[in-house]
């Protein structure tokens, strides 16, 4: 058995202390210019001290991993506010975008020179790692916040390579280090994949397993500009579907990472993804089942799991894996500071499998306190444990888990408790605008429950139908038996019910502060 640690959302500023650092805007009156807290704040992107402090931890608890994996947004947010940062109203909030905003940012004067600061940024958060790692390999995917502007990424030709673009500066800025023995992250074998579309793979575990390290952002949502080969941005799939085949033909298993996960996001319930490529990638991965043995992802700077239940429209398939959400590095909208180790080995019968998490994060909510483990997921959720013993992380361990979170009309499970209780990482109840709820009412749970499901919209509006038909089933059927008189009361409290849940956003966050932020253009997650 080996392990490895999984960083994401780093989110690295180094100009965390000075106008130029990014500041969300939630918190009225955070501001992330003043060094007073060297470690960060609520409120901030990481600097330094925090990403190096995480590291030196991380070194004390996995002093050997096999490899490092970032699932992406390397960057702090906001680098070509870096062009205007003595403007203040301009740095600040600066997550809210429309396309029209995006694309003029993307034909600005400032765009090459914020391109190749993100780049910068970049290199500089993966040097930090592999000094703190040397001789281990550093394997990450990209995100959102690693392109400039947010989510615009341009795609080169079909057949060409970007080596003068987005893409270019990135595998330039990643494949060299300052240090004779850190690794680069990026090497001469990657340029064909990464400069067509960022993705690239490596073989890990004695090449047991290969890691596809995947571009989401061609599938986001919010993707700018619109490729020329909408079905397939990239080759991505293509190449996918290749290496997956590849894999099963070689007796091989394969990790699935990226940024952004194919599925809803948890504050608002917003679709990540193109419907399109949502249901391609579930093609796909339902196709080669018995190779795929782990989906990281990361993006929500929350830790999360999404399980299909049942192959039904809009929903996630019921594959022999989950869907992992790591949490963040950076604070920013008011978790503690967390990451994972992650255990990789055989179960019996000789397969290689994922087979449990360990979480660590900041102790206090002002990050001095130092770091300690937060939970084991095997022993969080014990009702899973006979079942992870024999699998490992599977589909069938956290089809259980999810079972034993549903609930009765009025009573909260003691699963779903502790779920929502680690999404932030021990952050305080308050959580400083987006704090987990320490209760959660019905309507709460089941969005809950549906969002751990859903793979588009349509399946979590049909989830909380199907729900909210079943709760007002029971109260049709009390109705019945005491008479016509309380059954038109039961109905009417039904009808009233689904108003509130419709008008109600009460996942396990305060999102409000962040709407009203933001505004009602930006549709996706806050990330």
């Amino acid at each position: 058995m080996s392990y490895f640690l999984w960083l994401s959302d780093t989110h690295y500023d180094p100009y965390y202390g000075t106008n130029c650092a990014f500041s969300s805007g939630y918190y009225g009156g955070v501001f992330c210019n003043d060094t007073t807290d060297r470690l960060g704040r609520h409120g901030c992107d990481s600097p330094a001290a925090l990403v190096k402090d995480a590291l030196d931890f991380a070194r004390e608890v996995a002093t050997q991993p096999e490899f490092v994996v970032v699932s992406g947004d390397l960057v702090r947010h906001g680098v070509d506010k870096l062009f205007a940062c003595d403007d203040e109203e301009f740095r600040e909030g600066g997550e809210g975008h429309d396309d029209a905003s995006v694309i003029e940012a993307a034909h600005a004067d400032f765009h090459p020179k914020a391109m190749e600061k993100a780049a910068e940024v970049a290199g500089g958060l993966i040097e930090m790692i592999a000094t703190a790692f040397p001789e281990t390999e550093v394997i990450l995917s990209l995100g959102n916040n690693d392109v400039v502007p947010d989510y615009y990424l341009e795609l080169p030709e079909d057949g060409e390579q970007d080596a003068g673009g987005m893409l270019g500066l990135l595998h330039g800025s990643l494949n060299t280090t300052n240090s004779t023995s850190a690794k680069p992250a990026l090497d001469h074998n990657d340029r064909p994949t990464f400069l067509r579309g960022g993705y690239y793979l490596r073989e890990v575990h004695g090449d047991r397993v290969v890691i596809l390290c995947l571009n989401t952002i061609l599938y986001s949502s919010n993707f700018l500009p619109q490729p020329e080969h909408v079905e397939d941005p990239g080759s991505q799939f293509d190449w996918m579907e290749k290496i997956l085949a590849s894999c099963q033909k070689e007796g091989k298993k394969a990790i699935l990472m990226g940024h952004i996960p194919p599925s809803l996001g948890s504050f608002r319930h917003s679709q990540l993804w193109k419907e399109m490529y949502i249901h391609k990638y579930y093609e796909i991965v339902s196709q080669y089942d018995n190779v795929v043995i782990g989906q990281l992802f990361g993006h929500l700077h929350s830790s999360e799991f999404r399980i299909g239940t049942a192959g039904v429209d809009g929903m996630i398939p019921p594959l022999s894996t989950p869907i992992l959400l790591g949490p963040s590095i950076t604070p920013l909208h008011g978790n503690n500071p967390a990451f994972h180790v992650v255990k990789l080995g055989d179960v019996p019968g000789g397969d290689t499998r994922l087979l449990d998490i360990d979480t660590y994060s900041v102790v206090s909510n002002d990050f001095t306190k130092g770091w300690a483990k937060l939970h084991t997921f095997s022993e969080t959720y014990k009702v899973a444990s006979s079942i992870m013993e024999k699998e490992g992380l599977s589909g069938d361990a956290f089809r259980a888990i999810l079972k034993s979170m549903k609930d009765t009309l009025t009573l909260e499970s003691s699963f779903l408790k502790r779920y929502r209780s680690y999404m932030l990482s021990g952050a305080g109840d308050d959580g400083l605008g987006r704090g987990m709820k320490s209760e959660c009412n019905r309507s709460c749970r089941i969005r809950s429950l549906c969002t751990m499901e859903a793979a588009t919209s349509f399946g979590y509006e049909s989830c909380l139908s199907a729900e909210t038909m079943s709760d007002g089933g029971g109260a049709m059927v009390l109705g019945a038996a005491a008479g016509g008189v309380i059954c038109f009361f039961g109905l009417v409290a039904v009808i009233l019910r689904r108003r509130r849940w419709q008008r109600q956003e009460c996942y396990s966050a305060a999102v409000s502060v962040d709407e009203e932020v933001m505004g009602k253009d930006d549709e996706d997650e806050i990330t």
